[in-house]
């Protein structure tokens, strides 16, 4: 049974260890029961369903492979096909406009606007950098020579709906891999290189679930840095001497523990010391955005907030003298909440930052000036909204409608 299956109630047996192991919730064992039972039984439980931030753990703590995070899902799916969402949560939608990215993107500094501009180019390409959503508000990211003679192709509309997915927004998520299907189709896309590691489970694993046809190769930028390290195509010319800690993506544990070690050689062939948090891997909390997934929250920023500064606890509590990312989404999250708390401040580092400064280059680090946009985003467009009783529904990734 796949990752991704629907959720197998004849599997289960209601023993609870899916709840109980995970690492938001860490329920008691008999809590835990009652509360796989009831969303077996349809029932809109009182803790699941309001606080799950679909990382995923679930899945893979299931002795016996039920899959109960799309169980959740599906509750989510029907909760949300019947009452829609809060109206805030539009802001956080990836094609309604504006939402938090294009707050961002409008703002960039000119030199990052210029980049996103040249990599908005449909014209056929059979080789190809897909920046995703949070690269594309993080541009100065791939102001490096990492990536020469690769082209950037991508833009905000070529989302790859991940954040429909873990809402439970199936028909959006469908809509995606259409689009999504006929856009790389008519590029002529062979080979996709993807520095997202969300956007690489989308496309491996998820969208083709919901209709899409993919018949090119999908690398993530990981294995293709390290194997370059490794050739000595890229040469170390300075080793990074840091105690950090990794903040892991949700998508990571779709690909086992191979992939989640991947991070760490690189880290280790930069020399930087690596010390784990608690939960770390498998059992990684999502960075804080998951905060806002469940239907109960619509991305209430309060419930973001207080799941970013668990996260930033979590990782302080390791000693490390900076937190490391692979996803540039999960970067942002943490950068907005050392800012929102700046008790619980850290330094951030995106781990292709790394890599720039150990083969000397120096890297832009605009990492505060990205989380100062997107808290002012935030402030602006959806604080207004809080006490508003109006929701919405899509009926295409076009159409939003408040109601």
């Amino acid at each position: 049974m796949g990752l991704y299956d629907a959720f197998d109630q004849n599997a289960c047996t209601l023993c609870g260890e899916c709840f109980h192991q995970c690492p938001v919730l860490h329920l008691p064992l008999e809590d835990a029961k009652r509360e796989i039972v009831g969303l077996i039984e349809g029932k809109r439980t009182g803790v699941v369903l309001k606080k799950c931030t679909s990382c995923l753990s679930c899945n893979l703590v299931c002795p016996q492979a039920c899959n109960p995070a799309q169980l959740i899902l599906e509750h989510w799916h029907a909760l949300y096909r019947e009452e829609g969402l809060p109206a805030r949560a539009g802001y956080f939608i990836p094609h309604h406009r504006p939402n938090f990215r294009t707050y961002v993107q409008e703002r960039l500094p000119e030199d990052e606007k210029v980049l996103v501009r040249q990599w908005d180019d449909t014209s056929p390409c059979e080789e190809i950098l897909y920046p995703g959503c949070n690269i594309i508000t993080t541009p100065y990211l791939m102001m490096t020579s990492l990536f020469g003679g690769i082209p950037i192709r991508g833009s905000l509309d070529l989302c790859c709906g991940e954040m429909y997915y873990r809402t439970g927004q199936f028909e959006q998520v469908a809509q995606v891999a259409a689009r999504l299907t006929e856009h790389f189709e008519k590029m002529g896309v062979k080979r996709m290189l993807i520095p997202c590691t969300a956007g690489r489970n989308l496309f491996t694993n998820i969208l083709p679930r919901f209709g899409a046809r993919f018949t090119f190769e999908i690398e993530h930028v990981l294995p293709w840095i390290l194997r370059r390290l490794e050739s000595g195509e890229l040469e170390i010319r300075k080793k990074i001497d840091l105690t950090v800690t990794i903040q892991d993506s949700c998508h990571a544990k779709a690909f086992g523990d191979a992939y989640i070690n991947l991070p760490r050689r690189l880290l280790h062939m930069l020399g930087a010391k690596v010390v784990e948090q608690e939960q770390c891997g498998n059992r990684v909390q999502c960075c804080g955005i998951g905060g806002g997934f469940s239907h109960a929250s619509g991305y209430h920023p309060f419930s973001i907030l207080a799941t970013t500064s668990r996260v930033l606890n979590t990782a302080r509590a390791t000693g490390a003298q900076a937190v490391v990312t692979y996803c540039s989404g999960c970067m942002q999250q943490l950068a907005v909440g050392r800012l929102m708390l700046p008790f619980l401040w850290m330094e951030i580092y995106h781990i292709l930052e790394l890599v720039q400064i150990a083969i000397g280059e120096t890297p832009k680090r605009r990492l505060t000036n990205r989380a100062m946009l997107l808290a002012s985003g935030v402030v602006r467009n959806q604080f207004p909204k809080l006490v508003s009783r109006k929701r919405y529904t899509m009926d295409g990734l076009d159409a939003y409608h408040e109601k």
